[in-house]
């Protein structure tokens, strides 16, 4: 299974790593707020905790507040229909802002946005991390991800389909409508 997982992250990184960025309104300190009809947002530690606590999907948005594609991300994608109510029942959204000192807990530690980003390899904005609800690291996506193409990749990783099929498999169903 650990092999299985390892040859879809790495097949996940190259197909999911391509290379505009998106981020958001929503500051850390906004974080858990939202308005009616949007997703909810997360501090990354809160997150964390209720992904376990939820067994859910947790998908980490690191942004900056400069980033233009960041911008387009929060509205194209987290703001579109289909992504909202995929997140509200399947995930746990956190935002990192890659720049900030806030400090957030992790592995019984405290590290700052600027750690955390370094920490998952950011090397550009937006970049959007996958964690299992164990807290397992998944995979990485950097740039904007459109948002029916985003919402393949969270169904790939929430539902366990990673564990059965390698991800251009998965795909083809999708496309093909054979999933349900």
């Amino acid at each position: 299974m650990k092999n299985k997982i390892l040859t879809t992250t790495a097949i996940l990184l190259p197909v999911l790593f391509f290379s505009f960025k998106a981020t958001t309104n929503v500051g850390s300190a906004d974080a858990g707020t939202k308005k009616k009809g949007e997703v909810e947002w997360h501090a990354f530690d809160v997150g964390m905790e209720r992904a376990k606590k939820e067994n859910k999907l947790l998908v980490i948005d690191f942004y900056t507040d400069w980033c233009h594609w960041c911008k387009v991300m929060d509205k194209d994608t987290y703001g579109n229909k289909d992504v909202m109510e995929y997140a509200k029942k399947n995930l746990i959204l956190a935002k990192v802002n890659a720049e900030t000192a806030e400090k957030f807990k992790y592995k019984d530690a405290s590290y700052s946005g600027r750690e955390l980003a370094m920490m998952f390899g950011v090397t550009g904005y937006p970049m959007t991390a996958f964690m299992s609800a164990e807290g397992e690291f998944l995979g990485k996506r950097a740039g904007f991800i459109p948002a029916d193409e985003f919402n393949v990749v969270v169904k790939f990783l929430a539902e366990e389909w990673y564990k059965k099929m390698e991800y251009e498999e998965f795909v083809k169903q999708e496309s093909e409508g054979d999933n349900g």
